[in-house]
C-alpha cells in the first residue's frame, strides 16, 4: 500500500492538466493527436440501424469494420505480452472444491498493485479432467473478486465463482484495476479507477482505461489455459454490471471464450440519458473518445449492437432489466429490435449459433425490474455454460 504522499504524487501525475481533480478528454486527446474514430461503417452518421449485412460473407467483411472501430475505441494492447509470472499465494481446501488464492501479471508497472493480478480460483474436488471454466467477473464493488468467490458478497446470488464451482466448473474471480486488492487506495479517495490504473496507463499511454481492463480479462484466460485442469477449448465468462460490460466487449475480442452471460451490461450510446456525464467526461477515461461525439452521437460508426454483434457465432447471454435506471430507460428500451438482429446475425452462421443466443428481457419485459442479476437470468445461463462448456 502506498503512502498518502506516494499516492498524492500519482494523482498529481494522472491528472496533469485537468480541472478540479477530474478526467479531462480533451487533454488526453491532445497530447495523443487523436480525434474521432476513422473507421467508416454502415453505423456511422445515423440513428441506430439494423446490421446492413443479409448473407454471411456480407456480414465477415461489416464485422472486420466493427471490429476494426472497436478496436480504435479502446486502444491498442501490447502485441507481445509478457511473461505470465504466476504464483499460488494461498491455498484452503473445502468438501466440494480447492480455493487458491493466485497472481499474474498484467502489464509491467512500478507499482505492484497495478502490475500484478490478484484472483481466487476454484478447482472442483472432482477426478475427472479437464474440465471446463468460467470468469467470473465482479460489478462495481470495492472487494472486488471476493464478492464472485462469497467471501464478501453483496447479494447471495452475486457468488458466481463459488456457485459454479460447485456445479463441476473451474472459475477463477480476478480484480479488475482499483477493486480489491489491485487499489493503492485511489479509488477509495477519488471514487474512480482512474488513479489506481495510472501506473498502468503512464506507460501505456494509447491504452483506454476500458481497454486495459478487457486485457487484463484476456489475461485471466492466459492464466487459465495453462492450468492442467482446464480444458482450453471449454471456457467461459460471467458478469453484471461492469463485469457485463466487459462480457459484452471482450467476446467478440478474444475467441477463447467459447461463450459469455452479461447482465445489466449495455445501454446504448446513442440513445443513454447519462451519456455526457457517464462517458463524454469525467468518466471518459473509459473511452476518451466517445467526448467527441458528445454533441453527435448519431455520428459514432458503432454502437452496442454492432459492439455485441462481434461476439457471434460464440455463445452468448444477454440479459436487460427495462427499468434500469443505472443505464437509463432509453438506453434498453430498444432491447427487443437489438435482440432480433444479434439472432439475426447468428442465422447467417446457422442453427447453433442461433441457439446459443439467448436474450432475457426480465419479468417479460416490465418496466419496475431495476439493475439486478435475476432469477430468470440466473437459471438461463446455467442452462447455456451446461449446453456450451458440458461440465
Amino acid at each position: 500500500m502506498l503512502d498518502r504522499r506516494s499516492f498524492l504524487e500519482i494523482l498529481a501525475a494522472t491528472l496533469a492538466g485537468q480541472a478540479d481533480g477530474k478526467f479531462d478528454p480533451e487533454d488526453w486527446l491532445r497530447r495523443r493527436k487523436l480525434g474521432r474514430l476513422t473507421t467508416a461503417t454502415p453505423q456511422a452518421g445515423k440513428a441506430l440501424q439494423p446490421l446492413a449485412a443479409k448473407t454471411l460473407p456480407e456480414w465477415d467483411k461489416e464485422r472486420k469494420l466493427y471490429e476494426q472501430a472497436l478496436r480504435e475505441l479502446i486502444g491498442p494492447w501490447p502485441e507481445k505480452r509478457p511473461p505470465l509470472q504466476a504464483r499460488v499465494i494461498e491455498e484452503k481446501a473445502f468438501p466440494k472444491y480447492t480455493r487458491f488464492k493466485v497472481g499474474f501479471a498484467s502489464l509491467p508497472a512500478k507499482a505492484a498493485h497495478a502490475s500484478e493480478i490478484r484472483a481466487w480460483l476454484f478447482v472442483p474436488a472432482v477426478k475427472k479432467r479437464p474440465l471446463p471454466a468460467i470468469v467470473a467477473l465482479h460489478q462495481t464493488i470495492p472487494q472486488g473478486k471476493d464478492e464472485p468467490a462469497g467471501i464478501k458478497a453483496s447479494l447471495p446470488w452475486m457468488t458466481m465463482a463459488v456457485d459454479y464451482a460447485e456445479r463441476g466448473y473451474v472459475t477463477l474471480a480476478p480484480d479488475m484495476i482499483a477493486f480489491g486488492e489491485r487499489t493503492a487506495g485511489g479509488y477509495a479517495n477519488t471514487g474512480f479507477e482512474l488513479a489506481d490504473a495510472a501506473p498502468l496507463l503512464d506507460a501505456h499511454p494509447e491504452m483506454t482505461l476500458l481497454g486495459l481492463m478487457l486485457y487484463d480479462v484476456t489475461r485471466a484466460i492466459d492464466y487459465l489455459v495453462q492450468r492442467p485442469e482446464v480444458d482450453p477449448k471449454r471456457i467461459g465468462v460471467i458478469g453484471h454490471s461492469l463485469g457485463g460490460i466487459l462480457v459484452n466487449f471482450v467476446l467478440g475480442l478474444e475467441p477463447r471464450f467459447r461463450v459469455g452471460v452479461a447482465s445489466c451490461g449495455y445501454g446504448l450510446f446513442r440513445k443513454d440519458a447519462e451519456f455526457d456525464g457517464r462517458w463524454a467526461a469525467f468518466n471518459s477515461a473509459y473511452l476518451p473518445r466517445l467526448h467527441l461525439y458528445k454533441k453527435d452521437r448519431a455520428a459514432l460508426p458503432l454502437d452496442f449492437l454492432q459492439i455485441m454483434a462481434l461476439a457471434a457465432p460464440r455463445g452468448h447471454l444477454v440479459q436487460t432489466a427495462l427499468g434500469d435506471t443505472i443505464w437509463t430507460l432509453p438506453a434498453v428500451e430498444d432491447d427487443v429490435f437489438v435482440a432480433g438482429e444479434l439472432r439475426r446475425i447468428r442465422g447467417l452462421y446457422g442453427k447453433q449459433a442461433t441457439e446459443e443466443f439467448v436474450s432475457i428481457q426480465v419479468a417479460g419485459g416490465a418496466k419496475d425490474r431495476d439493475h439486478g442479476w435475476y432469477p430468470e437470468g440466473q437459471k438461463a445461463a446455467e442452462e447455456l455454460f451446461a449446453k456450451v462448456l458440458q461440465p
